[in-house]
């Protein structure tokens, strides 16, 4: 009789273990990354191909702040081209659940990220109503997965985006 309740009790003890390892298993993306653009694959702008550049020809540098406490994550880019630099922030309830808001300009964007296994999958889709009266409405989407290098010093972000003029991917690379 005594040795079920040891089997029991060793039974509770290997759930718990293996309980506490899955939730450790989740990626930490906090930190401070820095785009690496040779292990990028950025899209090119412009009429004949250009990257964004500064007026002496040089690419932007691209600084990714990522703060994550339990279900939330805070995405801080910051582009620095030349003198000039900008930032914007983004913060994901990684939970799954969906999150709808109202746009400046009268459309509706919803996002959905989340955080399971070995990585983050942010899902965001715009929704812009129509120029003018009798033309559709007219809907982006974009998808990104977010995941890390075994030793936890490279974020790479896949993201595909779809737009009524088509599918267009990018591959970002960021290291600490």
């Amino acid at each position: 009789m005594t040795r079920v309740p040891r089997t029991i009790g060793s039974v509770v003890v290997l759930l718990l273990a293996l309980v506490v390892a899955t939730a450790q298993a989740q990626p930490q993306f906090t930190g401070t990354w820095v785009l690496d653009r040779a292990q990028s694959q950025l899209p090119s702008h412009g009429p004949h191909g250009h990257g964004t550049a500064d007026r002496q020809g040089s690419p932007p540098e691209v600084k990714l702040i990522v703060e994550q406490q339990g279900n939330l994550l805070k995405a801080t880019r910051t582009i620095a081209n030349g003198p000039r630099e900008r930032s914007m922030s983004e913060t994901f309830a990684v939970d799954g659940s969906e999150r709808t808001e109202q746009t400046p300009r009268g459309g509706t964007s919803v996002t959905k990220a989340t955080l399971g296994g070995d990585r983050l999958v942010v899902n965001k889709t715009h929704t812009r109503p129509a120029k003018e009266q009798g033309q559709p409405a007219r809907t982006f989407s974009r998808e990104s997965v977010w995941t890390l290098s075994p030793d936890g010093r490279t974020l790479t972000i896949d993201t595909t985006m779809q737009s009524p003029r088509g599918e267009r991917t990018m591959k970002t690379v960021f290291v600490r």
